[in-house]
């Protein structure tokens, strides 16, 4: 299925392909499996051999994360207003105590998670519920998201212009930052997990 979406950028109409190239960005926020910097690295590639214009690939790229990222943001806020109806094991002393952990992470540092988020793939969306969840409001969360696509872009418009033409080569150095990521990522969580735990059976 992926290669016939990215044969579709290459050889179907130029306004398509943008089309795809912000839709997959967006979608990446609300099915965070879909693999977005694997078609905006291809559009990248396009780019570099002039069959689409780099800018107009850049700007729908974040334009894309943009509205992924405030559908998430969006639904957070959803589940923040629908308490009531969250599952019993979400409304344990141990659970509320880490929601409140959450939205006290997001009064004080709410900024830097959003800012932070595009360089940690697969786990972006989760970074705008949880803005949604802790209520900051859709200004902030639009600019530093937007802030956030926009560098990540940058770099990975940079990427592929200092690797060349090269599909394969940018697609293996993005595939390796983004299991780096990944393991670190998944390490905290850990963490994260087994304090959740200890705090649950002591509460």
């Amino acid at each position: 299925m992926l290669d016939e979406f990215l044969r579709t950028l290459e050889h179907g109409p130029a306004y398509w392909a943008y089309v795809l190239v912000a839709a997959a960005a967006a979608v990446e926020y609300v099915f965070p499996p879909i693999p977005g910097d694997t078609v905006a690295l291809f559009a990248v590639a396009l780019a570099i051999r002039a069959q689409l214009h780099w800018a107009f690939v850049y700007l729908a790229m974040t334009a894309g994360a943009l509205l992924g990222g405030f559908a998430a943001w969006a639904f957070g806020v959803w589940l923040a207003n629908h308490e009531d109806a969250w599952p019993a094991f979400l409304k344990t002393p141990g659970a509320m105590r880490a929601l409140d952990a959450v939205r006290r992470g997001y009064a004080r540092h709410g900024s830097m998670y959003l800012a932070a988020n595009r360089f940690l793939p697969a786990l972006r969306a989760f970074f705008f519920v949880g803005a949604g969840l802790s209520r900051m409001n859709a200004a902030p969360v639009l600019l530093y998201g937007g802030i956030s696509a926009a560098v990540w872009n940058a770099l990975l418009m940079g990427a592929g212009y200092a690797i060349g033409n090269n599909w394969d080569v940018l697609q293996d150095v993005t595939e390796r930052y983004a299991v780096a990521t990944f393991v670190l990522v998944l390490i905290a969580v850990t963490g994260v997990v087994a304090r959740f735990i200890w705090d649950s059976r002591r509460g």
